[in-house]
C-alpha cells in the first residue's frame, strides 16, 4: 500500500551544528569515532568531528575498529578513542545521554542488527543521532539526467525521509526531530552555496538526514 508521507522536519546548514548542539554538557558515545578512511585529512583540516564534540561533551567517549586510526589520533592527543566492535555494544561500561551514529548505517548489510543493538544500550533519556546521505539529494536527482548514479561503493542502502521514519518506527524508536542539511567541508564554492539557498526552501533536496531518536 501506498502512502504520501508529509514531512516533518528542520533544515540546518551543516550536520555538525545539529550534532553538536545535542551533545553540549552531555555523556556522549560516538560510534565510527575517527571518521576512517579519511582520519588524517580531516584531522589536519579541522573537520574531525570527535575533536568538535570533545569540547562540547562533559563526557566523551568514542569506538571504532580501524585501529591505525586510533592510534594516529592518540599521537595526535585525542586518547578518548578505543577499539572496540559495536556489536559488543552491550558490554561497554559507559551509559551516555547522546549516542552519535553517522554515517555508517548505509554501509550496513543489516539495519535492523544495527539497530537492535543500539536500542539495547539505550534508556528512555537516551537520544540516538544518526546521519546518513539522503536518496533525494539534488545532485543525485541531477545525476539521472545523464544516466549516472554517483554513489559510494560500500553503501548498502540509502535513505528518504519516509524509508527512514518507517525503519526506526519499525524498529521501536519515535523520531524526536528530523533534520535535512548538508556535510562539513573545508570549502564552498558559490554552486554549494546556491544549491544550499534552495535547500532551504526545498528542504528535500538536501544533501544528507540527521534522526533524532528516542525509545518508543
Amino acid at each position: 500500500m501506498k502512502y504520501k508521507y508529509k514531512t516533518y522536519t528542520q533544515y540546518k546548514k551543516t550536520r555538525d551544528e545539529v550534532l553538536l548542539e545535542y551533545c553540549k554538557g552531555k555523556k556522549v558515545l560516538h560510534i565510527g569515532a575517527t571518521d576512517s578512511p579519511y582520519t588524517e585529512q580531516k584531522f589536519s583540516d579541522n573537520l574531525l568531528l570527535h575533536t568538535k564534540i570533545q569540547k562540547n561533551a562533559s563526557e566523551l567517549l568514542g569506538i571504532d575498529i580501524d585501529k591505525d586510526s586510533i592510534d594516529f589520533l592518540s599521537k595526535k592527543g585525542i586518547n578518548n578513542i578505543i577499539e572496540f566492535n559495536m556489536n559488543n555494544l552491550k558490554e561497554l561500561n559507559f551509559e551516555p545521554d547522546v549516542i552519535i551514529f553517522g554515517e555508517t548505517i548505509e554501509h550496513l548489510m543489516n539495519q535492523e542488527v544495527a539497530l537492535s543493538i543500539l536500542k539495547k544500550s539505550m534508556n528512555k533519556d537516551t537520544r540516538l543521532l544518526v546521519s546518513t546521505p539522503n536518496a533525494m539529494w539534488l545532485n543525485k536527482i541531477i545525476d539521472t539526467f545523464t544516466s549516472q548514479e554517483n554513489q559510494h561503493t560500500d553503501h548498502k542502502m540509502i535513505f528518504s525521509y519516509a524509508t527512514v521514519k518507517n525503519l526506526f518506527e519499525a524498529n521501536g524508536f519515535v523520531l524526536e526531530d528530523v533534520y535535512f542539511t548538508f556535510l562539513n567541508r573545508k570549502r564552498e564554492g558559490i554552486t554549494k552555496k546556491l544549491k544550499k539557498y534552495f535547500c532551504k526552501i526545498f528542504q528535500g533536496f538536501s544533501e544528507t538526514i540527521i534522526v533524532v531518536a528516542k525509545l518508543a
